[in-house]
């Protein structure tokens, strides 16, 4: 009687393992709430009718059904339609920004060096552009330094008095040598040295989650690493064009740039 009720309770236990196991394995919906607003995203259950393959790569599912994880650009206009569905964006007011570069090497760029930017930026766009099928994120991430958060996501940039690109990430102002962290588990898939962005690690984290580190004072991770949560990766430094010391850290969603305090 004691032998055939510890093989019920042994079958049951793993039984119940097996689901478990199962259940972490198909659930790969595992993003931040939904933000109709520049820089944030849809998330949002669809019917299997409504399946457009157009957007394949935004639709995820697991065991509760479809969804749609959409990231929402900058540059998306306030009012569009997806799948059939109108979609109204929240007004929101991007601060200015109005900072002054010195260095000439950053004003009067030679030849040499805007052949060097196109390349980096192509090599940029390969990179956060890549969807690892491992998922090795969690739902929130840690901040990856400690600091004072100096600049947002969406600022509208002037540099020497003239207009250039919003600023798509978030600048976390911190002393040089202040630790960087992995905001969360990942796989280090570039370091290097860019013109604008300086030293630089890009991590991909699974399910189309990309995040980068520039204007690092060093790197402490080589390419094809693994990095756990809150391991150190860098230092805090004011490589490539920046006015101080700080991180540049930006988050890509399915190779969108979205606001990272969606994540944190």
């Amino acid at each position: 009687m004691k032998l055939n009720n510890f093989l019920i309770f042994f079958f049951l236990t793993f039984l119940f393992s097996c689901t478990n196991f199962k259940f972490a394995e198909v659930n790969s919906c595992s993003f931040p709430k939904e933000t109709l607003e520049k820089g944030g995203l849809l998330n949002r259950f669809i019917s299997i009718e409504n399946l457009d393959n157009s957007y394949k790569k935004y639709i995820c599912k697991d065991i509760a059904g479809h969804r749609l994880i959409y990231p929402i650009s900058y540059s998306s206009k306030m009012k569009f339609t997806i799948m059939g569905e109108t979609i109204i964006l929240s007004e929101k007011e991007f601060r200015e920004s109005r900072i002054t570069i010195k260095d000439n090497k950053f004003n009067q760029i030679s030849n040499e060096n805007l052949t060097r930017i196109k390349t980096e930026r192509e090599i940029y766009g390969r990179k956060i552009s890549v969807k690892s099928v491992k998922k090795y994120q969690d739902t929130k991430f840690n901040f990856p330094a400690k600091g004072i958060i100096s600049s947002e996501y969406g600022v509208k940039r002037f540099i020497n008095g003239s207009p250039r690109n919003p600023h798509l990430g978030l600048d976390i102002a911190a002393e040089t040598g202040t630790s960087v962290v992995a905001p969360e588990n990942g796989k280090v898939i570039f370091v290097g040295e860019f013109f604008y962005r300086g030293n630089l690690i890009i991590i991909d984290h699974g399910n189309g989650i990309i995040s980068t580190y520039s204007h690092l004072n060093e790197t402490f991770v080589s390419e094809g690493d693994n990095v756990l949560k809150n391991s150190r990766i860098g230092t805090v430094g004011s490589s490539g064009r920046v006015t101080g010391p700080h991180l540049h850290f930006e988050i890509i969603l399915l190779g969108t740039k979205v606001n990272p305090m969606l994540f944190l």
